[in-house]
């Protein structure tokens, strides 16, 4: 079991806070999202003392809100690799590897899908260069299906990583695949997943708590408790009370219990 929480779970808090609040047996690390550290002005050695003593482990999740890497805007394009570089230098600073990044979008739905694949590529070359030169693994999200998104299917993924391998891999996140497919065919055809992402949704809401939406509990756990890989329990939560990161802990909990009684 390697169960995780995303920092934004714990967005009211600086991340060197939130690693002291986390009190669970099932919980074996943080992915740290970029931002986060950012909008606090971390200190990346409080965040690395922080963790020493509480002995857990860090991934990342890299800059990713206001970055386009294949944007049709080349200076767009161009800060959004230095975004994507500065959050692998961060992850450096604080101990963490596996650090997933967006591959970014149509600037409009009417352009070329090939042709922002191109620019992607070119933008990819610069992330594998740094990636190799540090030893770190990159690890590229498959996205939701929603406008402007393309790289949504194995096969995109695939063609994009393919060069780039091993330092480039990939993220699975189970709450980005729509009800009409089945989840388990997708994740047969993934290549190279490094890390899964975590959350229930529904048709129109991603990333709810744990239990709160229609995936199925039998789903859920089947990806919650995946060997061999990190698994990221993932939500945004600005509530000082952490209430999404109090019903997920809780869910975790009582799914270990009845994992030990044998019940689920």
């Amino acid at each position: 079991m390697n169960i995780r929480i995303a920092s934004t779970l714990g967005w009211a808090y600086p991340v060197e806070k939130l690693v002291k609040l986390i009190e669970s047996e099932e919980i074996t690390g943080i992915e740290v999202w970029a931002e986060h550290v950012w909008k606090y002005k971390s200190s990346p050695q409080a965040i690395g003392k922080a963790k020493k003593e509480k002995n857990i482990e860090f991934t990342m999740h890299a800059a990713s809100w206001d970055l386009n890497l294949c944007a049709l805007n080349s200076g767009i394009r161009k800060q959004s690799v230095q975004e994507i570089i500065r959050s692998v230098e961060l992850a450096l600073q604080i101990g963490a590897n596996n650090i997933t990044f967006h591959p970014g979008k149509l600037t409009l739905e009417s352009l070329e899908v090939s042709w922002h694949e191109e620019l992607l590529f070119e933008s990819l070359e610069k992330i594998y260069g740094k990636a190799k030169q540090e030893g770190v693994i990159m690890s590229l999200e498959m996205m939701e299906w929603k406008k402007k998104e393309f790289v949504i299917e194995p096969s995109c993924i695939k063609r994009l990583i393919k060069p780039f391998s091993p330092y480039i891999q990939t993220t699975f996140d189970i709450a980005h695949i729509p009800f009409h497919l089945d989840i388990f065919s997708i994740w047969r055809q993934m290549p190279d997943v490094s890390k899964i992402h975590i959350s229930d949704a529904t048709d129109k809401i991603l990333h709810l708590p744990l239990g709160d939406g229609d995936i199925g509990r039998e789903t859920l756990n089947k990806f919650l408790y995946m060997d061999g890989i990190p698994v990221v329990i993932e939500g945004f939560d600005p509530s000082q009370e952490l209430f999404a990161l109090k019903k997920n802990l809780t869910y975790v909990k009582r799914n270990a219990k009845l994992l030990k009684e044998g019940i689920c």
